[in-house]
């Protein structure tokens, strides 16, 4: 082919290959669109169809390796994430019972309430959890330490009237005790009192 031919064919290679670009993403297209380019001006130049090939590869080579320095940097993790992902990695504290059978499960992370699921298995309340990952608006956690033996459920409801009971109990005994004291006193007084 003649170097008037293999202009008009490394012009249209270009142009096809940057509006392919357009159309797709991740700049796998635009190197190509280059190379050709640098090819159509060697065919423009009267250059042999060698260095017009030579530059071809070679352009789409470089743009291809510059291209993917840029990309690369670009698709680096922020330094600070945003939103729900700065939670991935962070220690959270269960304040409902985990279980993917009740569909149940609430963490406290930070100062932040969260639904919470773990694939591990039921976790209870109390436990101690890690983060590691979001699911749609749950939180993905997983065990890092049971709750301490110490530790007061507060959705038992079991529980909940136990306490109910006893501080009305130690509020009655309390009162029941004032009553009897201030009676005892005014059984006991020396003074005599008038009727």
């Amino acid at each position: 082919m003649d170097n008037e031919l293999w202009r008009w064919v490394w012009v249209a290679v270009a142009m096809v290959m940057g509006i392919g670009e357009i159309f797709t993403a991740g700049f796998f297209l635009l190197p190509f669109a280059l190379g050709a380019a640098l090819a159509a001006a060697a065919a423009w130049l009267d250059l042999h169809g060698a260095v017009q090939w030579l530059l071809f590869f070679g352009g789409t080579a470089v743009s291809m390796l510059i291209l993917r320095r840029f990309m690369g940097r670009q698709d680096r993790p922020d330094d600070l994430p945003v939103g729900a992902n700065r939670y991935v990695g962070m220690d959270g504290r269960v304040i409902e019972d985990i279980d993917l059978v009740e569909n149940t499960g609430r963490v406290r992370v930070e100062s932040d309430e969260w639904r919470a699921v773990a694939d591990s298995g039921p976790i209870e309340e109390g436990s101690l959890v890690r983060v590691t990952a979001l699911r749609g608006t749950k939180l993905l956690v997983e065990l890092a330490e049971p709750p301490p033996p110490d530790y007061v459920r507060h959705s038992d409801p079991v529980a909940a009237p136990a306490a109910e009971t006893s501080l009305e109990d130690t509020a009655e005994a309390a009162t029941s005790e004032s009553g009897s004291d201030s009676g005892d006193q005014n059984e006991h007084s020396d003074t005599p009192r008038s009727d």
